[in-house]
């Protein structure tokens, strides 16, 4: 099969659950024999060659334009690449994100264009209770309408989408993102408290640093490692300073900022942790509570969402309210504090990552996916 991805966050570069679930699943297709495609507008200083070869996934990075309306020049030139793709037969597929609607205004391919929900703008400013762009809900509504079939990566993101967009077909699939599973063991647990996603205010990071305070008075041993870029608030100010900030001028210690990091290390950082938090505001399918609790790590994700399908309450891991500060801090400190209980939940979250989120069955499932979109296709067209 030969399957192209529209991605314009893949790895090395800073980049989400979209540039990891596309990175992943990429290779292991690739490895399977597979003929991968990756293409995606970059901005000038994403680092990463415009052209290379990432075990077995071609990818192409094409840089974006300058000026106000450069925007409309790279969707054209990303539109013109696929489409000379498709007439060749180099590709079978196309796969593009929700997100930024890429598929807007495209014409007819001779390949099916598939979109996958991660999450589109519209749908974490609804779920925040935020106001919506306008023009950014007409070009993913566009896109989505485009589509020859979609797919959602949780249950809970393709009911709301479908309810925010008013969209008239059934998802063809659900498709959790695969979960890699490290090889090495958990060993010499420290007293970390970890923390892992881009520090913005959705991610629940504020919450959590409200939490802290309560968590260092019960546990002063314990330490706070905290993992992501850093964003820019809406007066352009880097929301790791304020954070930072904030924390000395409360008197509150043990917290380390260590920035965005490889995954790797961050694995290392789940598998020595007493306890992993990620009271998110909205998600789709997060990968970092799924990672964590692949480590073995006990895990504390947020109630809103997909939560309840990934992990069940109190036996796989711990769900929580983000706005509630005080809930995540008993939740941390439960934890901290009671080892029997953190030890069973954490070898529950890895079995149910092991026995519901392993690459090689969620691998299946999109293959077989792909194969049903390729075949409905030819057969309507």
């Amino acid at each position: 099969m030969k399957i192209c991805f529209v991605c314009s966050e893949y790895p090395p570069g800073p980049h989400g659950g979209i540039g990891t679930m596309t990175q992943v699943i990429g290779r292991a297709l690739a490895a399977q024999g597979h003929e991968v495609r990756v293409v995606g507008i970059y901005g000038s200083a994403y680092p990463g060659r415009e052209r290379v070869d990432d075990e077995g996934v071609q990818v192409w990075r094409i840089r974006a334009s300058a000026g106000r309306l450069g925007w409309i020049a790279d969707r054209l030139s990303l539109f013109k690449t696929i489409s000379a793709w498709s007439r060749s037969g180099s590709i079978d597929i196309v796969e593009v994100p929700d997100f930024e609607g890429w598929a807007a205004g495209w014409r007819h391919l001779a390949v099916p264009v598939v979109a996958r929900l991660h999450g589109t703008g519209t749908y974490f400013n609804a779920e925040l209770g935020q106001p919506i762009d306008r023009s950014s809900y007409l070009l993913e509504r566009a896109s989505l309408r485009r589509v020859n079939f979609w797919a959602s990566v949780c249950r809970y993101t393709a009911d709301r989408t479908q309810e925010l967009f008013r969209l008239k077909t059934q998802p063809k699939a659900i498709l959790y993102n695969p979960v890699e599973r490290p090889q090495t063991i958990r060993v010499n647990v420290a007293n970390h408290v970890v923390f892992s996603g881009t520090l913005t205010a959705k991610k629940g990071i504020v919450s959590l640093l409200c939490a802290w305070p309560e968590v260092h008075r019960v546990c002063p041993e314990a330490e706070l490692h905290v993992f992501g870029k850093d964003t820019r608030d809406a007066q352009g100010l880097s929301v790791r300073e304020t954070l930072e900030r904030n924390l000395q001028q409360g008197g509150t210690g043990g917290v380390v900022f260590h920035g965005h990091v490889t995954r790797e290390r961050l694995f290392e950082a789940y598998q020595s942790a007493r306890v992993a938090v990620f009271p998110s505001f909205v998600e789709a399918f997060a990968i970092a509570p799924l990672e964590a609790m692949a480590c073995g790590c006990p895990t504390i994700y947020s109630r809103r969402g997909s939560g309840s399908e990934v992990l069940e309450d109190g036996v796989e891991g711990i769900l929580v309210e983000p706005d509630a500060p005080e809930q995540i801090a008993k939740a941390v400190v439960g934890l901290f504090r009671d080892r029997e209980t953190a030890e069973r939940i954490g070898a529950a979250g890895q079995k149910r990552v092991r026995n519901c989120f392993s690459l090689p069955a969620i691998l299946e499932q999109n293959l077989a996916f792909y194969g049903s979109c390729i075949r409905e296709f030819a057969f309507s067209n």
